[in-house]
């Protein structure tokens, strides 16, 4: 009797709420006051039907880990957290088995009210979720040419420096299109820069729809777009940009119609930079535009 007292007292004096469970029955043997102003008198139910309002044992229940195998204390301790559906309350369990004055194996919890970390951590979490979605969105407006969706400059100069690199890495072959739209100054003359626009827009549209999955399109500026073409030899490349350079003259084109486009093609040498390839495709362009435009002119 005095040992009951003194374990009841023990638990009575800890200001969070504590229950103590019969680990065979699920019978509430004690609460102290603490629980007792979040459940009312619920000593000698069921647990599971007092506290949860089930009809079997709680999924999350811990009794299994607490005991032996013939039903004794194991001496382990567990903490967890728990949401508390009845109530809407989140809280850290501590929990372990005990050997109860009465003889019985009982599990006591002490139960601490985190809802107000929960909810700053759930606040904090929604706040890293949209910072992230900011700066992913401003690494696009960074790296994304406003008008075209297509990488602008800076983007575009960062792809064929790694795919420059890999190439020289690996031994691989790389070919880079200088591609420009022909007349496209007649074009904003004549229709205006509204449709010269929905021009670059249209084109930039069609280019990203025909050509391969790895290769990469970029707008250099103007109506002037740079095309990667990873593992693509001189003929490889030369067919990508017949392929697009018909696509481009079969297409109707918003406002003026008709379009073409003159293309420079080359291919990476060993010894290249950024610039001397980039130099190498724009002379290939320019020949492109001396012989008529609307063809491809390639320089190695």
């Amino acid at each position: 009797m005095l040992e009951n007292i003194l374990f009841e007292t023990h638990f009575s004096i800890i200001p969070f709420p504590i229950y103590v469970v019969d680990v065979h029955s699920w019978e509430i043997i004690f609460v102290n006051n603490s629980f007792m102003r979040l459940y009312g008198a619920v000593k000698g139910r069921i647990c599971y039907a007092a506290l949860f309002g089930r009809e079997k044992p709680c999924m999350h229940c811990k009794i299994k880990d607490l005991v032996t195998a013939d039903g004794k204390p194991n001496g382990r301790s567990i903490v967890f957290e728990l949401y508390h559906d009845v109530d809407d309350c989140w809280y850290q369990l501590q929990e372990k088995a005990i050997s109860w004055p009465d003889g019985r194996t009982a599990k006591y919890s002490i139960a601490v009210d985190i809802n107000e970390l929960k909810l700053t951590q759930n606040r904090l979490a929604e706040a890293h979720a949209e910072l992230s979605l900011k700066n992913r969105e401003l690494e696009r407006l960074s790296t994304t040419d406003a008008l075209t969706g297509v990488a602008n400059r800076h983007k575009i100069q960062q792809q064929l420096v790694c795919e420059m690199e890999r190439a020289r890495r690996h031994q691989r072959p790389l070919g880079l299109l200088f591609i420009d739209l022909d007349h496209f100054k007649a074009v904003n003359d004549d229709y205006g820069h509204q449709a010269g626009d929905a021009v670059l827009q249209h084109f930039a549209r069609l280019a990203t729809a025909n050509i391969r999955a790895a290769d990469a399109l970029g707008r250099w500026g103007g109506e002037e777009f740079l095309l990667i073409c990873p593992e693509a030899d001189l003929l490889q490349a030369v067919a990508v940009a017949e392929k697009l350079r018909q696509q481009v003259r079969e297409s109707e084109f918003p406002a003026v119609a008709r379009v073409t486009a003159s293309f420079g093609v080359t291919v990476f040498q060993d010894g290249d930079t950024v610039e001397s390839l980039v130099h190498r495709a724009d002379k290939a362009l320019y020949r492109a535009k001396e012989n008529g435009r609307d063809c491809v002119e390639t320089l190695v």
